[in-house]
């Protein structure tokens, strides 16, 4: 995707991105575009799209105006900014399969801005972005994404058993963390890999812990395996998670010593620090249960409650490189508001897309 650069005129591609970013149609933004500048005639929907083709240039009080409407910077909407898609094979999610479109689309146009808000606010601080050099292992064939898991674990010299902070483990290969509420559980996270660039994970804090350790074990999936052209992505991804959080060698023998029941699957829960949903279906896909036993099993689950909310939820992990380059920013810049503007957005667009975890770096 070619960035579309005319020097003082706004970016078509970040135009169409920021507007996206808030769930908008252009008819949405041609009302707001009008509410702001009290126009007479209204501003049409037809000119907003005219606008984001590239066939009308905007600058100077016209892309003020389109700043105030899409909350970010002028300078920002006239910059350059590569922006990624989901065809371009760098972009994920891992989502219900009733998400609509529109809900993913809103969701890739986020993390694409806050990729380059935080690339903004490193080139404007002392914080130097770590460099991703993990080289991904090719899947497929002979080699499958356990494999690419094992290998991983033994790259990061990572002790046997369960791992006790999967966000540690993403920023030690480079990956920038955001935990964020996503406005329910459709999706659990979306990530973006640019050539390169340190990938960008947005985790869904909607979601339990250990659902959100379990996602980030599957966005390292799509970072540590280049798969072959005939093999599902997100079940590449799935089947790295498992191994990766629960080593077949380490994990069967601890499902194996007990019979697996409801509470059997909590005791394993504390240890292994996934959910007793993920640990039954391993013990399915390990032969330790059969078929039946794990309908019934699953069903006793539904029955407690469990489908909804697990008992004995895990504690939630903590971000820190991200939250490192904010507190360096608003140091370099002089305050809040300055940071928010260096990133090419406002304080409050800034505190809704970096989320609950991250408020605290933001507060004057």
């Amino acid at each position: 995707m070619t960035a579309h650069l005319v020097t003082g005129d706004g970016n078509p591609e970040l135009l169409v991105a920021a507007r996206e970013a808030l769930g908008w149609t252009q008819k949405q933004l041609a009302e707001q575009l009008t509410l702001l500048s009290k126009a007479d005639p209204e501003i049409s929907q037809g000119y907003v799209s005219r606008v984001e083709k590239g066939s009308l240039s905007v600058s100077g009080d016209r892309l003020e105006l389109f700043s105030a409407a899409l909350e970010v910077t002028p300078d920002f909407l006239a910059g350059e900014g590569k922006l990624w898609s989901l065809g371009d094979g760098c972009v994920y999610h891992r989502n219900r399969k009733s998400t609509k479109a529109s809900t993913l689309r809103a969701l890739h146009a986020q993390v694409n801005l806050l990729r380059l808000f935080l690339r903004r606010l490193a080139a404007g601080s002392t914080v130097t972005l770590r460099e991703f050099n993990l080289v991904p292992m090719q899947v497929g064939g002979l080699d499958g994404p356990e494999d690419a898991a094992r290998a991983l674990r033994r790259e990061l010299e990572l002790p046997e058993g369960p791992i006790e902070s999967v966000t540690e483990v993403a920023e030690r290969v480079g990956a920038l963390v955001v935990p964020m509420s996503l406005g329910g559980r459709e999706v659990d996270a979306t990530s973006l890999h640019p050539p390169g660039e340190a990938p960008v994970f947005v985790i869904n804090t909607d979601a339990p812990a250990d659902r959100q350790r379990f996602t980030q074990a599957h966005e390292l999936g799509h970072i540590a395996c280049a798969p072959a052209l005939d093999l599902d992505a997100e079940e590449m991804a799935q089947a790295f998670a498992s191994e990766f959080l629960a080593p077949v060698a380490q994990v069967r023998p601890d499902l194996q010593a007990a019979p697996i029941t409801p509470a059997r699957l909590l005791q394993l829960k504390a240890r292994w620090r996934i959910s007793a949903a993920a640990l039954l279906r391993r013990a399915l896909d390990l032969g330790v249960v059969t078929d039946s036993r794990y309908r019934t099993l699953n069903t006793q689950m539904s029955a407690l409650g469990w489908k909804t909310a697990e008992p004995e939820p895990l504690p939630h992990e903590a971000a820190t490189a991200v939250p490192t380059l904010l507190r360096a920013a608003v140091d370099a810049a002089g305050g809040v508001e300055a940071a928010a503007a260096l990133a090419g957005t406002t304080v409050v667009k800034l505190r809704a897309m970096l989320g609950d975890q991250l408020l605290g770096v933001l507060d004057d």
